[in-house]
């Protein structure tokens, strides 16, 4: 074998091992990637490319989920403000003054059946005004 041949499968070698490694990492077993790699060249890229994430990567990035929702919906909370203050209205809506009061006396019921309107119902007319 000539040294440059050596020297090419030398620098692969590494590099599997280096891409063992960051591949490892983002599954959760960085220590194991660069091992493997370094081990089994190509093949340990592929193996530790098919390893299944660990639950402390899984929790990482449903956490890093939720964080980007939660700033979206803070994101969306300050359009809503910054747009109900430009209109005119108070933002978030200011709560009634004073207690809830409940409506005087008992309620009472609907006396007799439910009786539909003795009209038909007329669509709203449009209005007859000179035409331009």
């Amino acid at each position: 074998m000539t040294p440059g041949v050596m020297l090419v499968a030398v620098v692969v070698w590494l590099a599997c091992a280096f891409a063992g490694q960051v591949i490892g990492k983002a599954k959760g077993y960085p220590g194991a990637g660069f091992a493997i790699g370094f081990l089994l060249g190509v093949l340990g890229v592929i193996i530790v490319a098919l390893l299944p994430k660990t639950e402390a990567v899984k929790a990482a990035e449903a956490r890093r989920g939720y964080e980007a929702q939660v700033a979206a919906a803070q994101w969306q909370y300050q359009i809503q403000a910054e747009a109900a203050r430009r209109a005119g209205y108070p933002f978030p809506p200011q709560p009634p003054q004073g207690p809830w009061q409940p409506p005087q006396g008992p309620w009472q019921p609907p006396q007799g059946p439910w009786q539909p309107p003795q009209e038909p119902w007329q669509p709203p007319q449009e209005p007859q005004g000179p035409a331009a």
